[in-house]
């Protein structure tokens, strides 16, 4: 007996080996798909299961929208086929986008820090009609320096940017489904430190990308 692990996430089963090579025959489930053997508490992909060897060399369907299979008192099961090399596919562009503008955003939060005075004296020198309670709230910052409350925001916005930076790493690599999509969506607020007209579409990109059950079927 076997339990089978859907692009969904839910375990379906137990079921018998004919079962399991209907649905190999089908195109419900490929070489990469999830399977436990009863007796064996590990959970390994197909190509790992010698039994189903002959299934797995043939071409079968792919049947993503095919019609769900009940009986048995199992759970109706209707297999997306997750491929990993096309889910890495999808998500490269966009994962490799997260990391640029984490990478950015960690890089100015930093940098907004030790360039406060430079920022202050540039505005103050530039010529521009500054009203006299504003150019003398702008001195005062100057000569107060770093301060608490700048640091702190520093300390967040490196540390926001070190966790999408993880997150994009798990995207690529398809692992972590959860970090991967707190990525996408950490890089499109303003804490990230980036600008959020360039995190905005590169997350919802990704977000709409990992929530195909394809795709987050592919994460280890």
């Amino acid at each position: 007996m076997y339990r089978v692990k859907g692009a969904d996430q839910k375990e379906y089963g137990p079921v018998t080996a004919e079962q399991v090579r209907q649905w190999i025959q089908e195109g419900r489930l490929n070489r990469y798909s999830l399977l436990q053997k009863e007796g064996d508490p590990a959970w390994k992909p197909m190509e790992q299961h010698p039994e189903f060897g002959d299934l797995l060399t043939a071409p079968t369907p792919s049947a993503p929208g095919a019609p769900a299979i009940s009986g048995g008192g199992n759970s109706g099961f209707a297999g997306v086929v997750a491929d990993p090399q096309r889910a890495a596919s999808q998500l490269k562009v966009p994962a490799i986008l997260i990391l640029v503008l984490a990478g950015i955003g960690a890089v100015l939060s930093v940098a907004g820090l030790f360039l406060k005075s430079f920022w202050i004296d540039a505005v103050l020198n530039a010529g521009f009609p500054l009203d006299g309670s504003i150019r003398s709230v702008l001195e005062q910052s100057r000569a107060a320096g770093i301060g608490v409350s700048e640091i702190f925001q520093s300390v967040l916005g490196v540390g926001i940017n070190a966790l999408v930076i993880v997150g994009a790493v798990k995207m690529l690599r398809l692992q972590s489904w959860g970090l991967a999509m707190t990525a996408a969506i950490l890089i499109m607020l303003p804490c990230s430190g980036c600008c959020c007209l360039l995190g905005l579409p590169v997350g919802i990109w990704a977000l709409v990308t990992l929530n195909k059950p394809e795709i987050k079927g592919a994460f280890r």
